[in-house]
């Protein structure tokens, strides 16, 4: 899989965690919608970033530790920010 397609199933999985496990739907939902958005932004930018850290720490080889690494972690970041709320607009809410 390429780091696009790891950042976006990382967007989706995120999204579907955030709705349907229990402590963290509580959690999640119990905070403001503008709140919410932040969250979800912050743990999307931490997991890109990571990504990104983990692969100029030779961790990992999602990105290149370049110029162009850090512009395909923002389109990644990009990419995974659509995907979330592509699959958070479509999932169908767990009831309150």
């Amino acid at each position: 899989m390429t780091p696009i397609q790891i950042t976006a199933l990382a967007g989706v999985v995120l999204s579907i965690l955030f709705e349907y496990v229990p402590g963290l739907h509580n959690w999640y939902n119990a905070l403001t919608d503008t709140k919410q958005r932040l969250v979800m932004l912050g743990v999307l930018f931490v997991t890109v970033a990571g990504a990104f850290g983990l692969s100029c720490a030779k961790w990992l080889t999602a990105f290149p530790c370049t110029q162009q690494g850090v512009k395909d972690a923002v389109f990644a970041f990009v990419i995974a920010l659509a995907a979330n709320q592509g699959t958070y607009t479509i999932l169908p809410k767990k009831d309150k």
